[in-house]
Formats: C-alpha cells, sequence, structure tokens
C-alpha cells in the first residue's frame, strides 16, 4: 500500500528576503502564506524549519525601513513562529520546541496550535517554566487554557500546580498573572475529569498548599475544584485558612463561570449535576460585608447570562 505523498511548503523566497528584503509588507505576505499553508496541513520542506529558526534568533532578521510599521516585524516573527511550532507538533520533534523557546521567548506562548500536542513536546514547551518572567509565565499558563481540549495536560500538570504561588494583579473576581491563569486552567482541565480522577486533582492540588503560610490564589483555586467536584463541605473548610472570604467566593464564582461556559459550548461535565443552586447559597452565606456581597452579584449575573443563553437557543429554530 503506497502512502500519500507528503505536500510541501517551501520557505525560500522568505529565507531570502528576511535577511535583506527591501519590502517589509511581501516579508509579511510570504510568511502568512508559509503559515497558513502549515495550518491546513502542508510540511516545512526539508531544511526550511531549520533555516527559519534560525532567521528568528538573527535580531537583524525582518527590520522594517522607517516608512514601514513598526508591528510588522513582529507579525513577521508570529507568522513564522506559529509555522514552526504547528510542524513541530505535527512532526514530533521536541527539539525544535526547545529551540523555538529560545528564539521565540515572545511569541511561542500566544500561539494555539489547533492539534494534539505529543507529550515530549508539551514537556519541552513547558519544562523549566519557572526560570522564565512572569509576562512569559503568564501567557504560558493561558496557552495552556487553550490547549486542554485538544491536548492531554496531565504531564505538566506539576508545572501548572506550582504557578499557583506565582504573583498576581486583581481588580474585582478578575485576577491575572500566572497564578489566575493557572486556576483557571487547573479548572476548566477538572471539568474532562470522571469523579474519581477529579477527586485525585483536588488532593494534589491540596497536598502542594503550604499549610502554614497558603497562597491566596491557590486557595481560590482549591475552592474552584472542591465546588466543582461537589465537595462543598471542603469549601466552607477553606474559609479559616483564608486571609478574606472574598477568596473563597471567588472559587465558587470560577467554578460557576466554568460550567456554565462548557454548557453554553455544548461539553457537558463528566458525573456532574451542576451544583449552580447549592454553590450560589454557599456564597451567599460566606458574604458578611458589602465587597462580599457585590462578588455574589457577579455570580448571578454569570448565571443569567447563561440562562438567558440557554433559553434563546432553546427557543431558536435550529433547536427544533
Amino acid at each position: 500500500m503506497k502512502s500519500s505523498p507528503v505536500e510541501y511548503v517551501f520557505a525560500d523566497e522568505l529565507l531570502l528576503e528576511a535577511c535583506g528584503g527591501p519590502d517589509a509588507l511581501h516579508v509579511r505576505d510570504h510568511a502568512r502564506y508559509v503559515f497558513k499553508a502549515v495550518h491546513e496541513g502542508a510540511a516545512l520542506a526539508p531544511d526550511d524549519a531549520e533555516n527559519l529558526t534560525d532567521v528568528l534568533g538573527d535580531p537583524q532578521a525582518f527590520v522594517n525601513e522607517p516608512t514601514e510599521p513598526a508591528d510588522l516585524r513582529e507579525n513577521n516573527r508570529f507568522y513564522i513562529t506559529s509555522a514552526l511550532l504547528i510542524h513541530a507538533c505535527r512532526t514530533g520533534d521536541p527539539g525544535l520546541v526547545r529551540r523555538l523557546r529560545q528564539v521565540s521567548r515572545s511569541e511561542i506562548y500566544l500561539i494555539g496550535p489547533g492539534l494534539p500536542i505529543p507529550a515530549p513536546c508539551l514537556l519541552a514547551l513547558f519544562a523549566d517554566l519557572g526560570q522564565e518572567e512572569l509576562p512569559i509565565r503568564h501567557a504560558a499558563m493561558s496557552l495552556v487554557r487553550n490547549i486542554h481540549l485538544q491536548s492531554d495536560v496531565t504531564p505538566i500538570l506539576d508545572i501548572i500546580i506550582s504557578e499557583l504561588g506565582s504573583p498576581e494583579r486583581r481588580r474585582g473576581l478578575v485576577r491575572k498573572g500566572p497564578a489566575g491563569e493557572a486556576g483557571l486552567a487547573l479548572v476548566a482541565y477538572i471539568l474532562s475529569l470522571n469523579s474519581e480522577k477529579a477527586d485525585g486533582l483536588c488532593e494534589r492540588v491540596a497536598a502542594a498548599i503550604n499549610p502554614s503560610a497558603p497562597a491566596q490564589s491557590a486557595l481560590r483555586t482549591l475552592a474552584a475544584l472542591y465546588a466543582v467536584a461537589e465537595q462543598f463541605d471542603r469549601v466552607t473548610s477553606l474559609v479559616g485558612q483564608a486571609s478574606t472570604r472574598a477568596e473563597v467566593i471567588g472559587g465558587l464564582y470560577d467554578a460557576i463561570s466554568a460550567i456554565a461556559w462548557n454548557l453554553e459550548n455544548a461539553r457537558p461535565v463528566p458525573n456532574a449535576r451542576y451544583p449552580f443552586d447549592e454553590a450560589v447559597t454557599l456564597a451567599e452565606g460566606l458574604a458578611t460585608n458589602a465587597g462580599h456581597r457585590k462578588h455574589v452579584l457577579e455570580i448571578h449575573k454569570r448565571l443569567n447570562r447563561f440562562r438567558f443563553r440557554k433559553a434563546t437557543f432553546a427557543n431558536s429554530p435550529s433547536a427544533t
């Protein structure tokens, strides 16, 4: 039986233009062409992957003329990095992934490959993440949220959990930083697990929390995981460890938002009763001041938005 021939996309013109091409717009268009071809299934031609990676490491490549838009260089790098990362995941090349982390540190975690990432490439993508700067770690945890539906992120769970203790910025219930993104990634991940594995994840996160000085973001994540697993007595038990009840209420908000998002996108939660009422009742019972009650109001708004969308879909012609 003959195997189907491999369709290659050649980047020789892009390689030539990247090192001194007169027209950055033309370089961008060709970078888009290479990315689109690889995204649709073509393979990078032999030697082109290595050469393009070398170009990404060249600080003189894609330097714009003064009359050209300043963001063209970043756009070109993004398209080329995207094509190379997709190629690496498709061919199972962790060495290329490690090289991309060296030459495209600002771009690599902004890419959703759109295909399953093999475990060796996944480990190469996230290994030693704690040594990176906070913005890069933030982007990396955001990427985990984007890929968990297509790729099994179990091999990097310890890396994700370790980020729960990292710094973050807050505004109300919204968290910005590696810790916030790691927490949301874990909540999204637990929704794909059955009850037994969900309990195991909760225990794994609980064991990683320092009992004498617990990171508040980690407690919020643990509260969310317990809520998804419908272990509401354990959610209540976290109140004594949290510096403020807002952390626990925020965890309930994260759980409700994640379950609602799954249902809105037709992704049922395994072995779950969708415990919205229990979570809201607990959040209302924990609210002892105006700030807490404001957070509870945000939970109600999220549930009302979910119920409105659900009712709208049920009444639409496509649902009949």
